[in-house]
């Protein structure tokens, strides 16, 4: 069986490098006391000195932007089509009830002529 791999939090090691850098302990205590590797110690304090040691979002939660994006665009997509086919209607209306009426457009000249 392989060796069970630990994870520490951000946070954790954020601050146990603070008190290192701040002089409250030194990096073989920390490394002593956590049961921690002197290498792994002095990545993290190289990561943090560099102002990389943050906290990345997980890959759920990437997955769960990038398809909160997806259906925002999707949305706004539908909104676009409903507001199109709204005009449309109201275009149609507008020609059915012009065109039923007696005089239109299209037989206004037909009219202005006058009777024979």
């Amino acid at each position: 069986m392989g060796k069970i791999r630990r994870k520490f939090q951000v946070e954790f090691k954020q601050q146990l490098v603070q008190q290192i850098e701040a002089g409250a302990i030194t990096q073989s205590q920390a490394s002593r006391e956590y049961q921690i590797s002197s290498g792994v110690i002095s990545h993290w304090r190289l990561k943090f000195r560099q102002g990389v040691l943050i906290e990345r979002p997980s890959t759920r939660e990437r997955l769960l932007e990038a398809e909160n994006e997806r259906l925002k665009a999707k949305v706004g997509d539908l909104t676009m089509k409903i507001d199109l086919l709204k005009k449309m209607e109201d275009y149609a209306r507008r020609q059915r009830s012009a065109d039923s009426s007696v005089i239109t457009g299209k037989n206004l000249v037909q009219f202005r002529r006058g009777a024979a």
